[in-house]
């Protein structure tokens, strides 16, 4: 469940008070960031964040701070710092979103800028419309952490019943006739070099939990048991196995992966999937989750056996940076282990031995098979490359390769128009 702020820790508030408690706006200005009007599919949070880290050199150099507001807005209050500095994260920002329309400004320099806007706080007029801003920013927030209150009590109040075998039972039922396309979610696994994306691995396909339990369970806690769970989730399998059949897998370019359980890649429902597939299982990736394959080390033996001689590759999802230390990921002999990102591990950094001993690790697994997953910053992709690792999955690769479409949508556009 998310953290609901308290009305006294609001970002908002603290902006306010910090104004308030100017005796001087001398050498103070502004910047409103208006994150919140861009586009529903570049407001997500991760990309929010990506865009506060723009700032962390400007805060750390100089007089500045970010506040960030509930509704996705940024504000940079900064007292005698260059503005020329200034505009260096905000030209960034403007650049990580730059395929919305907030971004754009008029050519001709005589545009409004949407994206910010600027307060000179030793200017009367631009101090009073600042306040005026920050003090409806707090109201709005204030609502919304009401309102976030209340939806949190609510949905503490209907988790929902715990998941038992009668709804195991139902679900099962139900789970063939429930329409699943868009329930269906891809991420993309990058080669990253050090000029940047160097090729697609492959694309990932997985259910939305979330989305499922609202469509089909949303009375039900699909959590409370883990094992419970892990049936529902083979039941899961044959359900986007069979929706992956359908489709005509002949016109595959880049490779597909699957997250599946052990039993299910034993089982007829991946037999049948096998025949679909024909002669393109060199384009098929299996992911195995580490916590199934240690529960039966014998059964994971015969089902990669059986996925690498039909022309699957294997890989070992759910592996841990610190777990590679006490075991040899080699031994499972799988084509791929993913590895997921943490800030946590940033700390290590500080750690020459750590690093090393990781580097070696990983440089003794092969490093062309290792995955960092959940990558969500560039600083997870310099922890990778650091130590050796060039291929990396998680919500920046999906916004590089959304980035990438779009250029590639802009020069053919260009040269259409060029040829017309």
């Amino acid at each position: 469940m998310a953290e609901v702020a308290s009305p006294d820790t609001l970002e908002e508030k603290l902006l306010l008070d910090r104004i308030n408690r100017l005796e001087s706006g001398a050498g103070y200005y502004a910047v409103h960031l208006h994150l919140s009007d861009l586009k529903s599919a570049n407001r997500k949070p991760h990309f929010v964040r990506l865009a506060a880290r723009n700032f962390d050199a400007l805060v750390n150099q100089h007089e500045a701070v970010l506040f960030q507001m509930k509704n996705a807005d940024q504000v940079l209050l900064c007292h005698n710092v260059p503005v020329d500095e200034a505009e260096i994260p905000v030209d960034k920002t403007r650049a990580l979103f730059g395929e919305d329309p907030l971004t754009v400004i008029d050519e001709s320099g005589l545009g409004e800028d949407r994206l910010s806007t600027w307060y000179d706080l030793s200017e009367e007029n631009d101090l009073r419309a600042f306040i005026k801003i920050v003090g409806h920013l707090v109201l709005e927030a204030e609502e919304q952490a009401k309102r976030e209150a209340a939806e949190a009590a609510a949905e503490q109040k209907s988790v929902g019943t715990p998941l038992t075998a009668q709804h195991l039972t139902a679900l099962s039922q139900v789970l063939p006739r429930v329409p699943f396309d868009d329930l269906i979610r891809e991420q993309w696994c990058l080669h990253i070099g050090a000029q940047g994306p160097e090729g697609v691995i492959f694309r990932e396909h997985f259910i939305s939990i979330g989305d499922l339990k609202k469509r089909v369970a949303p009375g039900v806690n699909l959590f409370s048991s883990i094992w419970l769970f892990q049936y529902l989730t083979e039941a899961l399998d044959k359900t986007i196995l069979a929706n992956m059949a359908k489709r005509d897998l002949s016109q595959m370019v880049e490779p597909i992966s699957l997250n599946l359980n052990i039993g299910t890649v034993l089982s007829r429902d991946f037999q049948n999937f096998h025949r679909a597939v024909g002669d393109r299982a060199g384009k098929v990736i299996i992911e195995m989750q580490v916590i199934d394959i240690f529960s039966d080390l014998e059964a994971f033996g015969v089902a990669r056996s059986m996925l690498q001689q039909n022309g699957y590759r294997v890989l070992v999802d759910g592996i841990s940076p610190v777990s590679m230390q006490f075991f040899d990921p080699a031994v499972l002999e799988a084509d791929f282990i993913k590895i997921g990102w943490g800030r946590e591990f940033e700390a290590e950094d500080d750690d020459d031995s750590k690093v090393e001993d990781l580097r070696r690790i990983i440089r003794d697994s092969g490093s062309r098979s290792i995955i960092l997953s959940r990558v969500d910053s560039e600083a997870a992709i310099q922890w990778g490359l650091n130590l050796g690792i060039s291929r990396f999955q998680g919500f920046l690769m999906d916004r590089l390769i959304d980035t990438i479409r779009a250029q590639g949508r802009r020069a053919r556009a260009k040269k259409e128009r060029a040829a017309g």
